[in-house]
């Protein structure tokens, strides 16, 4: 057998990292280290595109606490952002600071929105919890006022007499009433028949959102104690109102527990509903009525289960249950209805909990997630299965449960810093996940982003490639016009768009390199000595640069032997061909790149590189490796 030629294919590049296993038993796609790749549609690896700056000049000098894009009805965008103590809106090139959101927020804090009837609600675990509705930005409860008035007394003859009793309610732009106000004004009317002139009547902060101010009065003859009723509606910069109204004129009875949402850190929609964490009381999750995201009732709230200790760390959506992520579990709100009184609170099989609201994403029917048990990082899991009605008795959904989904590469799960989980951040893009974590020791800030590639499926017919990137400092995400951005997590004040089609950071080079695992010829020829004789890679021709291939035999611990591929694809084009210097023709798009190896050895293992380079990039798609063997050794 010795002297005979083979081949070794290499059919697709596309299995993404796996730092776990010994790189021979690798499938033939993975890779023992890779950084900054992407894989295209056709198997191919290739170095991913850079980002770019977005505003002229920095916000701040903090990092980004929030990041959010607000889509709304006229179909209008806006890119939201939180710097230091302030929001920013983007315009053109700028972040503009939004009017009322001047020092309202505390530094370091991340800031998580959701979006319902237009309106954008924000949450950072700090009371009160605001709204923005494109240009306005307000407070997301409708607010109690504390009086109804300085004080009132008959003015003039009318049809009122006897003692009454006032109060008054803050109504805002979506006409919700907020609950009647803490004090009252008693006035009394003689006998006689008077009417009577309430005066000092509070003008609310803009902060409040309110667009009117309804009245409310007691009935002739009811007391000071009896129930109050709609007496008028005021502007609101009224300050005084001249009663003359009889009771019989009186409208309905005041709203009573119109309760403001919680100090939530976040919040999603379901079934015209918000839900939000409370983070006073952080085993309660807290709904507002049906179709009102403004009243949160006093007993809107379901504990999530009762002494466990754990705290809620995020929500989701599966079917027709919210997900109650723990710090160590995985609860579901089952809801077969909008009626809460017919709503299941169940544990599922999942055994781990979640880190961040923000590392929770929804994609293919399921919700991916940085998983923790003990506070300890575990990598990440997908939470998927049915949500058929479960049984009450047990209160468990067994086929509810969450799969695990990094275990290829633990060895980076276990460097990605526990006391900085919280900051982790998610976004879905194009068919890929993307997570943003502080990784290493030493680290403070998110300095790593991790790819899922869901879309990819290995030999084994296990789903998803994973891929680290370095030089993305990212503290959340958001989509604008089908492109994506992140904000810094650096103390610098800048939002960055990514895939921006370069091959720099900002003008920085991007560490991109992707190497193989080791074939050694399979099963029948693994033991023998070979002639590694050539190597052919059918590669893009991006630009007028070279890449680098290099190979390492018998896991050789050096940098390996290479060889440098020009990836110019020559010719001219009409018009620009200079006569007597350039070759007539278009040029390619891919050619073969021959590689001459030598050396011998029971297995090679191959990496391609753009050397660090500053706007360079490769796209290899396949290969074959030749060689001769030599026998048993």
């Amino acid at each position: 057998m010795s002297g005979f030629r083979t081949i070794i294919p290499m059919e697709s590049f596309d299995g993404g990292l796996n730092n776990k296993y010994e790189p021979i038993i690798l499938e033939e796609n993975e890779s023992q280290d890779c950084l900054n790749v992407v894989f295209d549609d056709l198997g191919g690896v290739q170095t991913r595109q850079g980002y770019t700056v977005v505003n002229d000049s920095p916000v701040s000098s903090n990092p980004c606490d929030g990041l959010y894009t607000a889509n709304w009805n006229n179909g209008n965008q806006s890119m939201l952002a939180w710097f230091g103590t302030d929001m920013y809106v983007l315009s053109g090139a700028t972040f503009q600071t939004v009017p009322s959101a001047e020092g309202v927020y505390v530094t370091g804090v991340s800031k998580n929105s959701v979006m319902y009837q237009n309106l954008v609600f924000i949450g950072d675990g700090n009371t009160p919890a605001y709204k923005y509705d494109e240009g306005v930005f307000t407070r997301h409860g409708v607010e109690q006022a504390s009086q109804v008035a300085d004080g009132g007394a008959p003015v003039s003859a009318g049809t009122l007499a006897g003692e009454y009793n006032y109060a008054l309610a803050f109504v805002n732009t979506q006409v919700v009433a907020g609950d009647i106000s803490t004090g009252s004004v008693t006035i009394t009317a003689s006998g006689a028949g008077e009417s009577l002139l309430l005066s000092g009547i509070p003008v609310p902060p803009q902060s409040f959102g309110v667009d009117a101010k309804w009245l409310y009065r007691t009935l002739e003859g009811s007391g000071v104690s009896g129930a109050y009723y709609f007496l008028t509606t005021l502007p609101v910069s009224a300050t005084t109102f001249l009663d003359t109204i009889s009771s019989g004129s009186l409208g309905s009875e005041a709203f009573s527990d119109q309760g403001k949402p919680p100090a939530y850190e976040f919040a999603i929609t379901h079934q015209e509903r918000l839900f939000c964490n409370d983070s006073q009381n952080p085993q309660f999750l807290w709904y507002s009525d049906l179709g009102n995201p403004f009243v949160f009732a006093s007993t809107n709230f379901i504990k999530i289960a009762d002494g466990d200790g754990e705290k809620i760390t995020g929500l989701g959506v599966q079917g027709n249950s919210v997900i109650v992520f723990k710090e160590n579990s995985v609860w579901a709100i089952y809801m077969p209805s909008t009626n809460d009184l017919e709503w299941v609170r169940i544990k599922t099989n999942a055994k781990y909990g979640c880190v961040s609201h923000r590392s929770i994403l929804e994609y293919e029917q399921q919700l991916m997630y940085l998983g923790q048990q003990n506070k300890k990082i575990t990598g990440w899991y997908a939470f998927l299965g049915n949500t058929t009605q479960p049984d009450v008795t047990a209160l468990r959904v067994t086929t509810m449960f969450g799969d695990a989904k990094s275990d290829r590469i633990e060895p980076d799960v276990f460097q990605i810093q526990p006391d900085y989980k919280d900051q982790s951040a998610g976004l879905v893009f194009d068919n890929k996940l993307w997570y943003a974590v502080t990784y290493g020791a030493g680290n403070t800030a998110n300095n790593r982003v991790y790819q899922f590639d869901f879309v990819r499926r290995s030999k084994s017919r296990k789903i998803g490639s994973w891929v680290p990137f370095t030089g993305i400092n990212a503290n959340d995400f958001t989509v604008m016009e089908d492109e994506i951005y992140f904000g810094t997590s650096l103390a610098e004040g800048y939002v960055y768009r990514a895939n921006d089609g370069t091959y720099n950071d900002n003008g920085e080079p991007i560490n991109s390199y992707f190497e193989t695992k080791e074939f050694d010829g399979g099963e029948k020829w693994r033991h023998w000595e070979k002639d590694f004789r050539k190597a052919e890679f059918t590669v893009t021709t991006l630009g007028n640069w070279t890449v680098r291939v290099s190979w390492r035999i018998d896991s050789d611990k050096g940098i390996g032997d290479g060889q440098v591929v020009d990836l110019n694809p020559g010719g001219s084009l009409w018009g620009s061909m200079i006569w007597g210097q350039d070759t007539w023709g278009g040029g390619k798009n891919r050619v073969d790149a021959r590689i001459d190896l030598y050396g011998a050895g029971k297995r090679v293992a191959f990496k391609f590189s753009n050397e660090n380079t500053v706007d360079t990039g490769f796209q290899v798609a396949r290969g074959n490796c030749y060689y001769n063997l030599r026998g048993l050794r």
